[in-house]
């Protein structure tokens, strides 16, 4: 019998991401859920995530998001797979269709899949 997990693609949970090594995001802040629900399901224990961050440097490949009334951007560069224990709760932001086709088309130029 599987667990199911209770992470799924496209969810916003607040994520503790220190420590960190040279220029990745440090500290606790939300992460946009990345990987498939298949993927989430895994009993390894590992969760695909990007992390936001409220400081908007304008760059292209960083999508604007809305978190629950916030701007923010979606590090879409800084890519990662979590423990499960770095999850504390899930964030209140609930992305648009817009937002998660954005962070898509991101994701599509870096990553070659």
């Amino acid at each position: 019998m599987s667990r199911r997990s209770p992470f799924a693609p496209w969810q916003v949970w607040w994520v503790q991401f220190t420590p960190q090594v040279g220029r990745e995001q440090a500290g606790h802040r939300p992460a946009v859920v990345v990987g498939t629900k298949l993927m989430c399901d895994l009993p390894n224990g590992l969760v695909p995530v990007v992390p936001c961050t409220t400081t908007n440097r304008r760059l292209a490949i960083h999508p604007e998001v809305d978190l629950d009334g916030r701007p923010g951007v979606v590090l879409c560069d800084q890519i990662k797979a979590l423990s499960v224990d770095r999850f504390d709760k899930p964030h209140p932001a609930r992305l648009t269709d817009a937002e998660i086709d954005r962070i898509r088309f991101v994701l599509r130029q870096l990553i070659d899949v």
